[in-house]
């Protein structure tokens, strides 16, 4: 398949090709692009480039940028068929969500795959900021464990139950704030063997929350943006420190790129 700069070749100037986006996100069958304001006046040309791809049915342009706390952005469908809503397949799993109304990121279907590979069976797991469910469903599927999932926003929390449905999976699903949920469910069955905190921008506001739910020996998968991850790797420790935790940190690993030269990065760390 021709990229889509191949596609508009005959229909833009050079000088527009230059400043379209190199890349797009793909979720289901919705494509997602950022299109500069020089070209907004070709963007239904755009539109019909994007959906000449395989499977894409939809194309949003982004019209502000990931915000508040529940981490979404402002769509406007250009393209296709007239709607926000699809169903995204990742490693034999299927996840419905609304690409407006939750937070949910393709690029990092490897990175949900490369700690689901270091899950033990009999594992008591909790993955804090679950979104529609994409960590705590793959883990469900993939390994014998205890699962708990805690969602604030109240709309990808009626998708991950509808997604956990969709996928056959035990998953204990917890609509509310992570800072308060947590402490119960630690009364309720303990502490964890696992955390998982898939929030770059503030996870350090709930690192304190994590230590305290999890056992020694156990392990926390912390995700941060940083232009190094043995920078935020040192930084970790250093909290953990001033929290009086001991850490020794098992793997600092980039995983998708924020800005230019900053990276999101999950440091992979063992309370010890």
């Amino acid at each position: 398949m021709p990229s889509l700069k191949d596609l508009l070749k005959q229909i833009l100037t050079e000088e527009e090709l230059k400043i379209l986006p190199r890349a797009f996100d793909v979720i289901g069958d919705i494509a997602i692009i950022k299109i500069p304001p020089e070209l907004e006046k070709r963007e239904k040309e755009i539109a019909e480039s994007l959906l000449k791809f395989k499977n894409i049915k939809v194309v949003a342009k982004k019209t502000g940028i990931v915000e508040g706390e529940f981490r979404t952005r402002k769509l406007e469908i250009i393209g296709g068929e007239n709607r926000k809503e699809t169903i995204h397949k990742e490693f034999s799993c299927r996840y419905f969500l609304d690409v407006e109304k939750v937070y949910f990121s393709e690029r990092l279907g490897n990175e949900r795959f490369r700690i689901v590979n270091q899950i033990k069976d009999n594992e008591k797991i909790l993955i804090m900021f679950a979104g529609v469910g994409p960590y705590p469903i793959l883990i469900a599927k993939a390994k014998k464990a205890e699962v708990y999932a805690i969602e604030l926003n109240p709309y990808a929390y009626e998708y991950m139950l509808k997604n956990v449905k969709l996928n056959k999976t035990n998953v204990n699903c917890i609509l509310g704030d992570v800072k308060t949920e947590t402490p119960n469910l630690v009364k309720k069955v303990g502490k964890f063997d696992r955390i998982i905190m898939p929030l770059p921008k503030d996870a350090g506001n709930f690192l304190d929350t994590a230590l305290k739910a999890i056992k020694k020996g156990g392990i926390i998968h912390y995700y941060g943006f940083d232009s190094d991850p043995k920078n935020l790797s040192e930084n970790i420790k250093k909290i953990c420190k001033n929290l009086n935790y001991e850490i020794e940190v098992l793997n600092s690993v980039k995983c998708g790129t924020y800005a230019p030269r900053v990276y999101r990065i999950c440091v992979d760390f063992k309370v010890i």
